[in-house]
């Protein structure tokens, strides 16, 4: 009988298994792919999200320090540097597998074999498995959006709440990632529809990709074609493509002993897509309340908990994302052509700002023809 079984080994059920194994409990990871794994990602991590490690990240991990944004849109280019560190570009495969060393570290147990089902029972939860049947106290789902196994908490997401993403990785020489971009992401609004496409250099490659709402784009590899060619790069790249929730809906994300954390609780940014800050908070708060409140209450503890940390934070992002979706002729234009917009911005990737005191400073600079539509 294991206090808690985490399915899934990325950031969020990495770091849910180490937070309950530091506290004395018996975990165990129950991942269905060997690490390191490889894992297609743009692979940003914001400073809010590094504030949460505890410990250093080794140089192999980090490959470039991030200090400013380029910003396109048509016809429209603005570049602003901050002269500090907003994101660091990691290798997401490196940087997981240093979060289930760590869960290891702590005590946490791990076996190669996926979750097919689970079933909870009066004051436990039997997890299934092709090898065997665990028993545990409770069960923190972290294996993503794309298993089924969420649905039981959550239910079915509609096309409505989810995005589609298509990333590739292109080799290139590091002084000619550093002529073109150095310590500069490059976004791109307009390329596809409820989203937008990157180019982020990363130590010996670029990671490239687009995303957006899977209800509005309809040709997400048409769209990421146009887009490699356009950008200079050869369209017989290797793509990978992903969904990703979008945060911010009102979800149920707890069910009597099971927790969902992460991308399978569909804590993501929905204007931005990033994840790792989400699945790193929901994975503490998940490991740390098993340990410290009864069981009847923890379902309860751990929503309130992320609702308290980050749940506005996620609200506030998908409104803005909506309004970005609903007059992106206008918006797109005031982020790419107006400095200060985008410097307050992106102070929200930097931890400076939040979402919410961007929301209130922005819109009493908008066109009263506009607020009057909101």
């Amino acid at each position: 009988m294991y206090d808690l079984i985490v399915a899934g080994a990325g950031p969020a059920g990495s770091t849910a298994a180490r937070a309950a194994a530091l506290q004395g409990l018996d975990a165990l990871i129950l991942e269905k792919e060997t690490f390191p794994r490889y894992k297609p990602c743009g692979g940003a991590l914001s400073r809010r999200a590094a504030s949460l490690l505890d410990f250093p990240l080794p140089g192999d991990i980090c490959e470039r320090t991030i200090t400013g944004a380029r910003v396109h849109f048509r016809d429209l280019v603005l570049e602003r540097h901050t002269g500090y560190n907003l994101i660091t570009l990691i290798d997401r495969s490196r940087f997981d597998h240093l979060l289930l060393q760590k869960a290891k570290e702590a005590g946490a147990g791990l076996m190669t074999q996926k979750v097919m089902d689970f079933q909870e029972k009066d004051d436990q939860v039997s997890v299934k498995t092709k090898d065997g049947i665990y028993q545990c106290k409770f069960l923190v789902i972290a294996s993503g959006c794309q298993d089924g196994l969420k649905n039981r908490v959550l239910g079915p997401d509609g096309k409505e709440s989810m995005g589609v993403c298509l990333v590739a990785e292109i080799e290139e020489d590091d002084r000619r990632i550093k002529e073109r971009l150095a310590g500069t992401l490059d976004i791109h609004f307009g390329v596809a529809e409820g989203g937008y496409g990157w180019i982020f250099p990363h130590r010996g490659y670029y990671s490239v990709g687009i995303g957006g709402l899977s209800s509005r784009l309809r040709h997400p590899r048409r769209a990421m074609l146009q887009f490699l060619k356009k950008n200079g790069f050869s369209e017989g790249q290797k793509l990978h493509g992903h969904l990703i929730p979008q945060g911010g809906n009102n979800r149920r994300t707890a069910l009597g002993r099971v927790l969902l954390a992460g991308d399978a609780a569909g804590f993501v940014d929905a204007f931005t897509g990033e994840g790792i800050c989400y699945a790193l908070s929901s994975g503490q708060i998940a490991g740390r309340v098993i340990g410290e409140v009864p069981a009847p209450e923890v379902a309860l503890a751990y929503q309130k908990r992320c609702k308290k940390d980050f749940g506005e934070e996620l609200r506030y992002a998908l409104f803005f994302s909506k309004m970005m979706h609903s007059y992106p002729e206008i918006f797109l234009r005031i982020l790419a052509c107006q400095e200060e917009v985008l410097d307050r911005y992106i102070e929200i990737a930097a931890a400076r700002m939040s979402y919410k005191d961007f929301m209130r400073w922005l819109v009493p600079r908008l066109p009263i023809s506009l607020l009057r539509t909101l």
